[in-house]
This record gives structure tokens, sequence and C-alpha cells, in this order.
């Protein structure tokens, strides 16, 4: 099974018609209705979740994080070769991964040539946020260094090969990436809408403990980030703004939700605090206004406690979904460009055209020899490791990405801590 890129077209049903109506709203809430899945879906969404009441979410889910807690790491960009970049004594993760395997795999070569700076007219921003991305969410912290065959991976190294292997992976995905070369490059600024953005966090982070992956440029540009948690304040009687003049069975409401997320622009090797909702050196908030629209009218207890409320609304208008307004000012670093909750690590085809993760990275081998804690591989004779090579970095800003570095999925590249 191979990621997909959900284009809106494909998008099937809704959340709720634009009807007035008003309940506890419970029972099993569809993936599709979240936006995701569609009669060719590869995406589980079993996780989607059965909440879309406001009152509900907002009384229950307000504030939350995952099961797992998300870890920090490194972005490893393309301009200085990706993982063949050196961590210390002048290897890298792909050349020590090529040694414990006796050099019956070519993956710092290849890495170089895919995910380096040989690559094709390569942007400074171009990087591994992606993987990384999926791999903090799937996979334990490495907590300290091991040795397979005799060679020694270090806690960057083994966030690094993890990193790779989690170029492709299978995800449930909401919104669409803003590409500047495209047509609809406007529009797709706006796709991922508030309704969506608060049914996503609450139902797969509040609710399943999941966590949720998010770009955090509005933009072109791909800054891929794992939220740590989220919290949403609680609305005032100010707040509700009633019903929409113009659509009379809309009811809208004032929002402002803080988000965190894990950096990615600090030393492989760090090790992660405990998240506490506050920001750190590998910590950033976000905070985000919007306005909801919901199908039925809030109503305040004396204690300023909501006690009823109509459902979450995502309707679809042609091509694109609605449900909500966004009320941050800046373009860029505005809301989520995308959200998304990845499941697994795909095995790279070997004969792929196109291939988004270092075919050579097996991760398979990887948790068998190094996240057990190091268990020698008795089938190869280690080799040595060859020095890492130094880049030759030649961004070019403003060009789209070659394929095969721009894939059409979550999992493309972008820088998920600074630009350049």
């Amino acid at each position: 099974m191979r990621k997909r890129w959900l284009s809106l077209g494909a998008l099937v049903s809704v959340i709720a018609a634009l009807v007035a109506s008003c309940g506890k709203g419970s029972g099993e809430l569809d993936p599709e209705d979240l936006g995701i899945g569609g009669p060719d879906s590869n995406f589980s969404g079993g996780a989607a979740g059965s909440e879309k009441n406001f009152a509900a979410l907002i009384n229950n889910f307000a504030q939350a994080k995952p099961a797992h807690q998300p870890w920090a790491g490194f972005w490893w960009p393309y301009t200085s070769n990706g993982i063949a970049r050196s961590t210390h004594e002048g290897a890298s993760p792909a050349g020590r991964y090529d040694a414990a395997r006796g050099r019956t795999t070519n993956a710092q070569n290849w890495e170089v040539h895919k995910h380096g700076s040989a690559v094709p007219k390569v942007q400074g921003w171009w990087g591994h946020c992606n993987g990384w991305c999926v791999a903090a969410a799937l996979f334990p912290e490495p907590r300290a260094a091991i040795k397979v065959n005799g060679i020694r991976f270090g806690i960057g190294d083994i966030k690094a090969l993890l990193t790779e292997a989690g170029m492709e992976a299978s995800a449930d995905f909401f919104g669409e990436r803003v590409d500047p070369w495209d047509r609809n490059y406007q529009r797709k600024f706006e796709d991922t809408i508030p309704n969506q953005f608060m049914l996503v966090l609450t139902n797969y982070m509040g609710i399943h403990r999941k966590t949720v992956l998010i770009d955090r440029f509005t933009g072109g540009e791909v800054w891929n980030q794992p939220l740590a948690g989220y919290r949403f304040e609680y609305p005032k009687p100010s707040d509700y703004l009633g019903v929409d003049p113009q659509a009379p069975n809309v009811h809208r409401l004032n929002v402002t939700a803080t988000i965190w997320w894990m950096e990615d622009n600090v030393p492989p090797e760090i090790q992660t605090p405990p998240f506490d909702f506050k920001e750190s050196r590998t910590v950033t908030a976000r905070t985000l206004k919007m306005e909801v629209w919901l199908d039925g009218p809030v109503v305040f207890g004396a204690d300023g406690k909501i006690t009823q409320s109509g459902n979450l609304i995502v309707a679809r208008r042609g091509d694109y979904l609605v449900g909500g307004a966004w009320k941050n000012g800046h373009i860029n670093h505005g809301h989520p460009d995308y959200m998304w909750v990845p499941y697994s690590i795909l095995k790279v085809d070997p004969v792929a055209e196109v291939q988004y993760a270092n075919a050579h990275i097996d991760i398979d081998w990887i948790k068998k020899h190094v996240l057990s804690g190091g268990v020698d591989d008795p089938s190869v004779t280690p080799a040595p490791i060859e020095p890492a090579p130094a880049p030759s970095p030649r961004p070019s800003p403003g060009q789209p990405p070659a394929t095969p570095a721009h894939p059409p999925g979550p999992p493309v590249p972008g820088n998920g801590g600074v630009g350049g």
C-alpha cells in the first residue's frame, strides 16, 4: 500500500447538513465526515473518532496530549546531504548503517544523490521533517548508543535512520498542500478549515490519544511538526455571535486555541523533556483564532458553562470544504496548511520509479538489530565506515521541487525548524 495525496475533489460526505438542529451528537463519526476517505482511499480512517458536538468536545476534550509523546530531533536538510551528513568522528548515520551491513547496502550514496546536495535544483528548506514527524510519532525516543557488528550508532544516528524510514508512511490526511505553481494556490490556503481543525484535534488526540502532525507553514514551503498537545480556551457568552444573517441555520462562535509542536532544529542526540504545555528549547507554541460554525445554538448555564450546542459543521462547496473562518493575520504563519495522522512505516519498493525513502534503509533490520538494544547480524561481515561526503549545496530559490524530492503525499520534503 502506497501513501496517497487526497484531493478535495474525492471527498464524498459532510459532517452535518446546514439545517437547524441541536443534540448531543454522540454515536459513530465516519472518517469521511472529517474530510477523509472515499471509495478509493487507502487510509485507515478507523480512529477518526465519534464526537462532533461542540459542547461535548469543549467540556471533555478542551486540552489533550498524545499517549506517546513525540520527540524533538533534527530535520537532516538536503543541502547537508540528509542522513549522509556527519554526526561524529567524520561518519554519517547512513555510512554506519552500510558498514554494519557489510556494505551489502548503498544507503550513503543513495542519500547524497536522492536526498542530498546532488539533487537537481535543491532548495535550502528541503529536508526530512516529514520522516522525522512519523518516526517521532510512532517510535519511542532512543535513549542510548548501541553497537551492531562492532559499529557504534549514537542516539542521533538512530534517530536519523528512523527519520529516513519514516519518509514513506500510511496516514489519514486532511487538507491539501499549498503549491505556489498550482492554479488553485490561493484556495488551498483555506482548505484546512477551523471546524475540521478542531474535530481532528479533539477526536484523534483528545479521544484516541494519537499524535497529530501538521504543516505549520500555510504557504508554499513545508514545515512538518508533530504536535505535543493542544488547548482550546473555554468560550465566554460574549464569544457567541448568534446566527449568520446570510445563513440563519448556521450559529457562529469565536474560539481560541493554542498548539504546541516539537522542534527539529535541535541537536540530533538531544533528549526530549516531558511536555507540560509550556514552550521550551524543544517545544514551540502558536495561538490560533477562529470562528467555528455549528448547526444549532449555544446555550450557557448560569455558571458560564456550555450546557447545550449544535454540532460542528463541515460542508462541501464544489471541490472544497467549508466550516468556520480563520481570524489570524499572518498569511504564512497562520493556520496549518494540512494535518495528518501516521499509522505505520511503508516498505520501499526497490524497483519503483519514484522512491521517497532511502531504498537501502530497511525498517525491519533496524527494529531487529538497532531498536532491540544492539543485536549483531551474523549474515554479514562488518566493513570499515566510509567517511561522510562533503556537501556542495547550491540552493535554487523559487523552483518547484524536482521528482522525487516532491512526492504527492504527506511525506514531502520540508524544513520543520527554520528556513535555509
